[in-house]
């Protein structure tokens, strides 16, 4: 039988419930059926991928001088290219990383914080099969094994050219002093920031005839924080040979083009009367005295301010100085 409840009671039923007595039930709501996610604002997903051009320029200086310094010291052809630039997670980027990896960690003073080099390890089979005269195209296994003393001591000898290298490329935007530090071969000892942190990732693969590999850098965006504006504008390489060259015959042309050049006596303000009254042996009092300045001008533009003489019977003018306003 259905209980109904009276008036008087529907009545303290209410009171009790507006009063705090009587505690009311809560709703509850399904996670699925709500119309907004959860979101951490301190670990952004996705990542903006902000183009820096000065730091292309600088990657590119990087490109040139590795590509130069390796074939030097391998006594062979290299084909070096680069990938895009790209922003990533350091921890994201760590679990991409093969073991054994040759990873070489290192300092840019002034900045705060460990960068790395990775290379990939079939790369440094290879280039060490260089060193010691073979073709660098001999299949090795990776996989299970460390790398010896002596595969150690010859791929330092091209972490070397790389810090030596990026120091470089850097001088011209931001001068920097690259020190190596250590090596690590499992990535798991690599640790040169926090795994949430933004990294700067260029890599460049290395083409040995029929044996291919990369070079990666890695350096986190947090270190590059005081030169970031630097970064995010447009940055102009150092000047060439050529251009050098071609500044200075363009220097020597403008030299030798013809310039006007007066020197203003003084002004006077007299009336037309007076002018149509002239006659020879008039004097007419201008505004300057004897020991004052005059003004040289250029093409126009007022440029120097001299004293008249007299030098080997011609008229002449003393350069005195530079005007400070043109």
């Amino acid at each position: 039988m259905e209980q109904i409840l009276s008036q008087d009671e529907v009545d303290a039923l209410l009171k009790g419930i507006s009063g705090g007595e009587i505690e009311e039930p809560e709703e509850i709501v399904e996670e699925k059926t709500q119309d907004y996610e959860r979101y951490d604002f301190s670990r952004q997903e996705r990542i903006v991928q902000v183009r820096m051009p000065a730091l292309d320029v600088i990657n590119d200086a990087f490109l040139r001088s590795i590509r130069t310094s390796i074939s030097n010291t391998l006594r062979r052809i290299l084909d070096i290219t680069a990938v895009p630039m790209e922003l990533d997670r350091f921890g994201a980027f760590v679990r991409t990383l093969p073991v054994p990896s040759s990873l070489q960690i290192f300092k840019m003073d002034p900045f705060r914080g460990h960068a790395l080099f990775v290379l990939e390890p079939k790369l440094v089979f290879s280039l060490v099969e260089s060193f010691l005269g073979g073709s660098g195209t001999r299949n090795v296994r990776i996989e299970g094994r460390d790398f010896t003393a002596i595969e150690h001591r010859l791929i330092r000898r091209i972490v070397n050219l790389l810090l030596n290298d990026l120091e470089k490329a850097w001088h011209s935007l931001h001068p920097v002093d690259v020190r190596f530090l250590r090596s690590e071969i499992n990535p798991q000892f690599a640790k040169i920031c926090e795994p949430e942190d933004i990294v700067v990732i260029n890599r460049y693969e290395i083409d040995m005839d029929r044996a291919v590999g990369s070079i990666t850098s890695c350096i986190p965006l947090a270190n590059l924080e005081s030169v970031k504006s630097k970064l995010l504008t447009t940055f102009t390489r150092d000047q060439s040979e050529e251009d050098i060259t071609l500044k200075r015959i363009l220097a020597e042309n403008i030299k030798n083009v013809e310039a006007e050049i007066k020197v203003e006596l003084g002004n006077a303000q007299i009336s037309a009367g007076d002018i149509i009254d002239l006659e020879k042996g008039d004097i007419i009092q201008l505004d300057k005295r004897r020991d004052d300045l005059l003004p040289v001008y250029i093409a126009g533009i007022k440029k120097f301010m001299g004293s008249p003489g007299i030098h080997r019977g011609n008229k002449a003018l003393l350069i005195n100085r530079k005007t400070l306003t043109h």
